[in-house]
């Protein structure tokens, strides 16, 4: 019997499994698919300032820096932001994964690959491995098995369709501004917004992520077209991002999610591999702190309180450019570039913490005819 068996082996079950092995905790991975890191369903770009904050080392995976975005409105609006000093890194999320991965070997964790969950009935967890039925037994279990969660439809957490997102992205070849980040508002990214990320001068993820029931691929040729870009595409990729408000429960008796499958993602960004990884961390906190000083499981829930905060700022920044028409979404551009928006967010942004920024707007005078929109934001 493995005494905690993680479904998952992402960088989220990955890191959870760590933390609880360096805790001199028994801990086994099950993952479905045959190779970790692949398929790859990511824009892969993460903070700087996230991966410090964690104490990763992403040097292997970083194929980029970006200093600089770009943020245009429906209409054309442009809001332009750039920093002296690199703020994210595009990162090769094969290799990302994959250093986690071997991180855990070293640890001798038990991983096994190509094994499907299929059932949890108290501390027995059913399982495919190979086209061959198996039974392993569990004590705690922590269900980072992504968007699609076995795991979180077993315990009981139905989800609707307007809780997710579908995306799809080409990695193409053509002539990119290699330091800046490109986000596009308009009807071909309903619910979110197209993106163009550079891997280099000469190669870049082009996506969107749109609602359920549009078109993506379509959709992203759409705007392609509508930018005139000349591109060689060398290859596709897609899949669902789960947007959601934080959740307010994340533990079973003795089950807990993390990651994608706690919709534990950046509403307004689509973005989930800090924040997930930032919840491993209290996940298992909460399991070191159950099995050696008998705390309840359910502290998990108060646990990732300061990722619930920011994550609820994301969903509330979704909700209200989601509640916006292409005309008032093109005026409200309008109305932060000329009270000095970009200024303020080259010096005061975060990617994944904005409450760290929302309460300096007092500090600007010429922010403050914004404080109605961040009121109903907040």
């Amino acid at each position: 019997m493995s005494f905690i068996t993680v479904v998952g082996a992402g960088p989220v079950g990955l890191q959870a499994a760590l933390q609880l092995k360096a805790n001199g905790f028994d801990v086994s991975i099950i993952e479905e698919h045959r190779e970790i890191g692949k398929p790859v369903q990511c824009a892969g770009l993460i903070s700087k300032q996230g991966c410090k904050e964690l104490g990763i080392n992403a040097d292997e995976s970083v194929i980029n820096e970006i200093k600089a975005a770009r943020i245009f409105s429906p209409g054309g609006v442009e809001i332009s932001i750039r920093k002296k000093e690199t703020t994210a890194f595009v990162v090769d999320r094969f290799k990302f994964d994959q250093a986690f991965y071997k991180k855990a070997l070293r640890e001798k964790i038990e991983i096994s690959l190509n094994t499907k969950l299929i059932d949890i009935r108290k501390n027995s967890l059913f399982l495919e491995t190979q086209g061959r039925g198996e039974l392993k037994k569990s004590e705690i279990i922590i269900g980072a098995d992504g968007a699609n969660s076995m795991v979180r439809h077993i315990v009981g957490l139905e989800t609707a369709q307007e809780n997710f997102l579908h995306s799809f992205q080409i990695r193409a070849k053509g002539i990119f501004n290699h330091e800046t980040v490109e986000l596009h508002f308009g009807d071909f990214a309903k619910g979110l917004f197209a993106w163009i990320i550079p891997e280099n001068k000469d190669i870049a993820r082009i996506g969107l992520a749109t609602s359920m029931g549009e078109n993506p691929a379509e959709n992203l040729k759409a705007f392609i077209e509508k930018k005139g870009l000349v591109l060689d595409v060398l290859d596709k990729t897609g899949g669902l991002i789960p947007i959601s408000r934080p959740l307010k429960n994340l533990c079973w008796q003795k089950t807990l999610l993390a990651g994608d499958a706690a919709f534990q993602t950046k509403a307004s960004t689509g973005g989930g591999i800090i924040m997930g990884l930032k919840a491993a961390n209290a996940c298992a906190k909460t399991i070191v702190n159950h099995l050696k000083n008998n705390k309840s499981l359910s502290d998990y829930n108060s646990n990732i309180a300061e990722i619930n905060k920011e994550l609820s700022i994301h969903w509330k920044i979704h909700s209200y450019l989601n509640g916006l028409g292409n005309r008032q979404i093109d005026e409200l551009f309008q109305k932060a570039k000329k009270a000095g928006i970009e200024e303020f967010l080259q010096e005061y942004g975060d990617m994944d913490n904005p409450s760290r920024f929302f309460g300096k707007v007092l500090g600007r005078p010429k922010l403050w005819g914004l404080l109605p929109t961040i009121w109903k934001i907040g």
